[in-house]
C-alpha cells in the first residue's frame, strides 16, 4: 500500500514552514492594462471598494494600491461583487476610507496575478488558504535562496511541471501583449508561515488544531524578478530568478549628465 507523500517541511505538525509563492505581472508588458481610480471603505476586515462597470468576478486576484486611508497594499481575492462594487477581506481589522488605484486587464477574466504552492494543506492536500488568497496546489519546485555572505546575490530558479502544458499556456498569452517577453520582469514573492497560523478553512472540520490562526504571522517576504525563461519543454518549465537589488544588466550613469545639466562636466577645475 502507497501513501501520498508530505514534502518533509510541510508534515503536519504545529511547526510545519509552508512556503507559498505569488507571481504578479507587469501591467503593458504582460497584459494589457485598464487603470482605475476607485474610492473604498474598510469596516473591521471588510474593504468594500466603489467602481463602476469594473469587470471583475467572484475569485479574481487583483493588487491593490491604497493612496489614501490606513488599509495596506497588497493582493487581495474578490469576495462578493455586484456591477460597480466589489469587497475584499483584509488581514487587519479596523475603520478607514480613502482612494486607491488598480490595474485590471483589459479582458478581465484573465488573471493579472498566479498564486501557487507545491506542498499539502491539512484537510484535503489540495489548495491553501492564506490572508483569505487561495494558494492553487501546483507542482514546482524552487531552489537557490541562500545567501552565500561572499558579496553576490542569490539567483534563485523556478521548477513548474508542464505536462498539462499550463505554463505554455501562460507564456503563449503574455506573449499576445510583449512578443517572446516569457514572463521576463514579472514580479514573484516568496512567502513563509507556519501551519499553526493557516486560517482554518485549511484544517478538518475548518477548525485549526494548533490554535488562533493569525494572518500577520510570517517570515519576511522575498521579493524576485523572473529574469529569464531557461527550459522548456512537454515536462518542464524552468525561470531564474534576480534580486530587486542585483545590478546585473544596469548601466551607469542612468542619465547623460551635459554641461547644460553641470556646466564643468568635462572640465578640470582647481578649488
Amino acid at each position: 500500500m502507497t501513501s501520498t507523500p508530505t514534502a518533509e517541511l510541510q508534515e503536519l505538525t504545529n511547526k510545519s514552514i509552508v512556503e507559498l509563492f505569488s507571481i504578479e505581472l507587469k501591467a503593458d508588458v504582460h497584459f494589457t492594462k485598464t487603470a482605475m481610480t476607485s474610492t473604498y471603505s474598510q469596516s473591521g476586515t471588510t474593504i468594500t471598494v466603489s467602481q463602476n462597470g469594473h469587470g471583475m468576478s467572484v475569485g479574481t486576484i487583483i493588487p491593490l494600491n491604497f493612496t489614501s486611508g490606513n488599509a495596506i497594499d497588497g493582493v487581495y481575492t474578490i469576495q462578493t461583487e455586484s456591477t460597480n462594487e466589489f469587497t475584499v477581506t483584509a488581514i487587519n481589522s479596523q475603520t478607514t476610507s480613502g482612494s486607491l488605484t488598480m490595474n485590471v486587464n483589459s479582458t478581465p477574466t484573465v488573471p493579472v496575478v498566479y498564486l501557487f504552492h507545491s506542498g499539502n494543506n491539512m484537510k484535503d492536500s489540495t489548495d491553501i488558504i492564506w490572508q483569505s488568497n487561495t494558494y492553487t496546489k501546483f507542482p514546482c519546485e524552487a531552489s537557490g535562496f541562500k545567501y552565500s555572505g561572499k558579496g553576490t546575490l542569490p539567483r534563485p530558479n523556478i521548477i513548474f511541471s508542464n505536462l498539462l502544458g499550463s505554463i505554455t499556456t501562460i507564456l503563449q498569452i503574455v506573449n499576445e501583449t510583449t512578443p517572446f517577453i516569457d514572463l521576463q520582469g514579472a514580479k514573484l514573492t516568496r512567502i513563509r508561515t507556519l501551519a499553526r497560523f493557516l486560517d482554518a478553512t485549511n484544517f478538518p472540520s475548518n477548525v485549526n488544531p494548533y490554535g488562533t490562526p493569525d494572518p500577520t504571522a510570517e517570515l519576511p517576504r522575498e521579493v524576485y524578478f523572473i529574469d529569464k525563461k531557461s527550459v522548456e519543454n512537454r515536462d518542464i518549465v524552468q525561470f531564474e530568478m534576480i534580486s530587486s537589488f542585483d545590478l546585473s544588466g544596469v548601466s551607469a550613469p542612468k542619465k547623460l549628465v551635459t554641461r547644460d545639466d553641470f556646466p564643468n562636466v568635462g572640465r578640470f577645475v582647481n578649488f
